[in-house]
């Protein structure tokens, strides 16, 4: 179902300001709601002073005891791109201060999320003295506590919502804790790991080399699917700026990413680097140490060697990703048919860590809550399964777990994603089949009716220059701050057409001044029977091959047109 998304309030306040139609409908989209916010969103690179952070001053200090005290700390993150990249930061920074420092970070099939016994008490056997965690933590008490008992120090760096008990470390930050005294609350944990370092860089003169490592803090940013907007949005677009500069000398993402970074994107980011530096994680055991290194590689042929295993390990993930989704696809039809609102299902013997990749497409092409388990070994070699969900707007899919915890080893997240992890049994399995049904029978058709929303119509007269150079200039998107989707009528020179991609599911149109691709849309277009003249979803976007940079239209749905008619330009649509 496509619906006309709703137009808000602001867009004429900004309009009477001076900005144009599809300025004014980014920036109200994205919550602009004056001048001077527009101005700070168009042209600001502004990044606060991280001494406004509370605790940050004690943080450097147990720091700088430990460097001048020659004591082994090490740097715990997460096996995701945010901790990853976070880690990095922190370890670069110290190392640059001369502290004596691993990073590690857990083994998400063996290990699971955030700092472990196991872990402390391997690294407190080979001398640490000091953990620092980033990016977990906010929830790891008993993990803290034990740090205190061994007679260590711990600091506490997340950005995840506290617990109604803190960790007693010896210093924390996050900036959800009541009583925070920084004006942006967003930051990811890469994004508060870039801050850690360039305020300790900053009291020894060496603050450019924190801000060279906005690169780290801007991909961390996009890949954990923060909102795009206040100091986030200087973040990446300083990252943006210094990644496109010849200077830029990271030759793990000079070797990582496959186009000219002279046009990188945080679109490029979020669906070309970000997934390879998560794939490795998904799959290998201790896997996300290959990102971490690719990450610190200064020599560019290793790098290229780190890079192109970092990418196979991202092609493998894909093709596990596709073929279990297809897996999945046809049970859930089957669950769908006899009434399920809330899809649980087993994907027996798929690795843990796609799950949740699984969960998320599974959602897309049915509107339904769904989590996915796959079975897995814990610590002690128990078979257990766990799990990953992704809801629908509307339905709070932890508020729901909330209702059967009885069932869960564990569980967490929040509205829209959560994890959990269950004994090994069908019984239980359908026992939170049933009670998560129960709690989604309010959902009506509509609920699950899938809907894409469109924003403006436009004809194909409209795919001018100025069109793509304005899209530009409002980069970068993401999170928050989503690009317009645009409907068009489009007419396709006789027939012409090509399937793309290994598995020939996409799909490239040839129109009269402009070619058009819709990834996973061959099927629907060869069934269709070849239509040359189409309604189409999408928005602009220009492709580079070659030397030569091409405009394209990113279709993201189509229906074929039997009955022509006359759309209005945008400028009119808009009023």
């Amino acid at each position: 179902m496509w619906k006309k998304s709703d137009i808000p309030d602001s867009v004429g306040m900004l309009k009477a300001e001076g900005y144009s139609d599809l300025a004014s409908l980014v920036m109200a989209k994205a919550g602009i709601d004056s001048k001077e916010k527009a101005e700070e969103f168009l042209h600001s690179e502004t990044v606060h002073d991280p001494a406004k952070i509370r605790n940050i001053e004690k943080v450097s200090e147990i720091i700088w005891d430990h460097i001048y005290k020659d004591q082994k700390i090490c740097v715990f993150g997460d096996y995701d791109a945010d901790g990853v990249t976070g880690a990095a930061i922190l370890y670069l920074m110290l190392k640059r201060l001369g502290a004596d420092v691993i990073a590690r970070l857990p083994d998400r099939i063996y290990e699971g999320y955030g700092i472990s016994m196991r872990a402390i008490q391997e690294e407190i056997a080979i001398g640490t003295k000091l953990f620092i965690t980033i990016d977990n933590g906010i929830k790891a008490n008993a993990e803290i506590e034990e740090i205190r008992r061994q007679g260590c120090m711990s600091i506490v760096l997340d950005h995840h919502q506290p617990g109604d008990v803190l960790p007693d470390a010896d210093a924390l930050i996050d900036l959800w804790v009541d009583g925070e005294t920084y004006p942006f609350r967003e930051l990811t944990g890469s994004g508060l790991a870039w801050k850690v370092a360039c305020y300790m860089l900053s009291q020894v003169d060496d603050y450019d080399y924190g801000m060279s490592l906005v690169d780290l803090a801007a991909i961390g940013t996009i890949a954990d699917v923060a909102p795009l907007i206040g100091e986030n949005r200087s973040i990446v677009k300083r990252a943006l700026k210094q990644m496109r500069s010849c200077w830029y000398k990271r030759e793990g993402i000079k070797a990582l990413y496959d186009g000219p970074l002279s046009r990188i994107t945080a679109e490029d980011i979020a669906f070309k680097i970000a997934p390879c530096i998560n794939a490795s994680g998904r799959l290998e055991v201790r896997g996300a140490d290959l990102p971490l290194l690719l990450l610190f590689e200064d020599k560019p042929e290793i790098a290229k060697y780190l890079a192109d295993k970092v990418v196979y390990l991202n092609d493998r993930r894909k093709l596990i990703q596709k073929e279990w989704c297809e897996r999945m696809e046809k049970e859930a039809g089957h669950m769908v048919e006899r009434g399920d609102k809330f899809l649980v299902m087993l994907a027996d013997g798929a690795p843990s860590g796609v799950v949740g990749l699984i969960a998320g497409n599974i959602k897309e092409k049915f509107n339904r809550p769904t989590i996915v388990f796959s079975p897995k070994q814990d610590s002690s070699g128990r078979t257990i399964w766990t799990g990953s969900g992704r809801s629908i707007e509307g339905f709070h899919l932890l508020n729901a777990l909330k209702t059967c915890e009885d069932l869960f080893l564990t569980y967490g997240g929040h509205e829209l994603a959560a994890g959990m992890s269950i004994p090994a049994s069908n019984h239980l399995l359908y026992q939170l089949r049933t009670r998560l049904n129960e709690a989604a029978v309010y959902l009506t058709d509509e609920n699950l009716t899938p809907v894409v929303y469109w924003d403006v119509a436009i004809t194909e007269d409209d795919l001018k220059k100025e069109l793509y150079d304005e899209l530009a200039a409002l980069e970068p998107f993401g999170e928050g701050v989503r690009k317009p989707v645009f409907k068009m009528q489009m007419h396709t020179t006789p027939k012409r057409h090509m399937v793309m991609g290994a598995d020939k599911s996409h799909l490239k149109l040839f129109c009269e001044s402009y070619s058009a691709v819709g990834f996973s849309l061959a099927s629907k277009y060869i069934q269709a029977e070849l239509p040359s003249v189409i309604e189409g979803l999408g928005y602009p976007c220009e492709n580079y091959f070659n030397g030569k940079v091409r405009h394209e239209f990113m279709l993201i749905d189509f229906e074929p047109v039997t009955v022509q008619c006359e759309l209005r330009p945008f400028k009119e649509i808009s009023e």
